[in-house]
């Protein structure tokens, strides 16, 4: 019996030896290093079995669970090899979203973060719309308006924020049928949002707010059909309605994930937000062609939208309802219209 204890001393010595160099190898990965940390494990089972004696009995049951665990660990292996390749992918998933509030607006990880998890490729095939034979979908001919200032230009960009369906009342519909424009579609509220995928727009989409800060931020939303808004601080608790957690993403950011920080057309119906939206946006960087904006809601008032465009370059060209049309005094052959 000494014999054979004395035989079996060098296979526990090989045992702790190899799960040691096993287990003590550095990843940097937690990933990688439970898998071999799992495969010291492993190695100590199979030079057990392997025991004089004991390697019939247990052999089938070894071999399986090795099989099996040395497939798994490869699995882990492969996929931390996969995800080392690509580390900025990796790098914002591990972002949690609160990581992302206050960052600056033109940050490149921002920019990759709002690219990777939130913006939404056009839709491909057919349009699915309540109502494919109307022409131009705007509340008071806004976009008509828009395309004969821009001369019935074709392949131009938009930027609608407050797309709500993506087909009733919608400002860039009518151009991105008829014209062949491009664009981006914003609206924060989910059920809007929901029914806009819906509708297989031909423009990148997003499901948020545009920040009133030059940096994002997350607010409570009052969900309210077409006049969804912001809430108020407090308002949730005072006041009855339905009320959900939105991310807000300045307007210069979302510019800059679509790659270009020049669009033909701005529509900005943010139910009060207006002018806040436009105070965070580099004008310096930027270029709007022409903008049409809801002037009812701003409680600075309509003036204080209009002195601040015409501080930027901007003239008013006409009024749609509630709506603003702002020209840029550079753009050429612009038709006059009375307001």
């Amino acid at each position: 019996m000494q014999g054979q204890a004395g035989s079996s001393q060098p296979h526990r010595g090989t045992t702790d030896h190899l799960a040691t160099r096993i287990t003590t190898t550095t990843f940097p990965e937690a990933g990688n290093r439970w898998a071999w940390e799992r495969m010291g494990v492993w190695a100590e089972w199979w030079w057990w079995c392997a025991r004089p004696g004991r390697l019939p009995r247990a052999a089938p049951l070894s071999i399986l669970l090795t099989t099996v665990l040395t497939l798994i660990s490869l699995l882990f292996f492969l996929n931390a090899r996969a995800l080392n390749r690509h580390p900025s992918p990796r790098h914002l998933l591990d972002l949690e979203d609160h990581d992302m509030e206050g960052a600056p607006q033109h940050h490149p990880d921002l920019v990759s973060y709002i690219k990777q998890l939130h913006l939404l490729p056009p839709a491909s095939g057919p349009y699915h719309l309540q109502k494919p034979n109307t022409s131009d979908f705007s509340q008071n001919g806004q976009s008509k308006r828009v395309a004969s200032i821009l001369g019935g230009k074709r392949g131009g960009v938009f930027l609608e924020a407050g797309a709500y369906d993506g087909e009733e009342l919608s400002n860039t519909l009518y151009l991105e049928r008829e014209l062949g424009w491009r664009g981006l579609l914003v609206e924060p509220d989910p059920w809007n949002f929901w029914s806009l995928r819906k509708r297989g727009r031909k423009a990148h989409a997003i499901q948020a707010c545009l920040s009133p800060s030059p940096f994002p931020r997350e607010v409570t939303f009052k969900q309210s059909d077409t006049m969804g808004r912001i809430a108020s601080a407090g308002e949730e608790a005072s006041k009855r309605g339905i009320y959900t957690r939105v991310k807000c993403f300045p307007l210069y950011t979302l510019l800059l994930a679509l790659n270009t920080t020049h669009l033909n057309f701005l529509s900005l119906d943010v139910e009060g937000a207006e002018l806040q939206v436009l105070q965070t946006v580099p004008w310096e960087k930027v270029r709007v062609d022409v903008l049409c904006v809801e002037h009812r809601h701003v409680p600075e008032g309509s003036r204080a939208l209009q002195t601040y465009l015409e501080a930027h370059g901007y003239q008013l060209h006409s009024t749609l309802g509630d709506d603003y049309i702002f020209v840029r005094r550079d753009l050429p052959n612009v038709p006059e219209q009375g307001l």
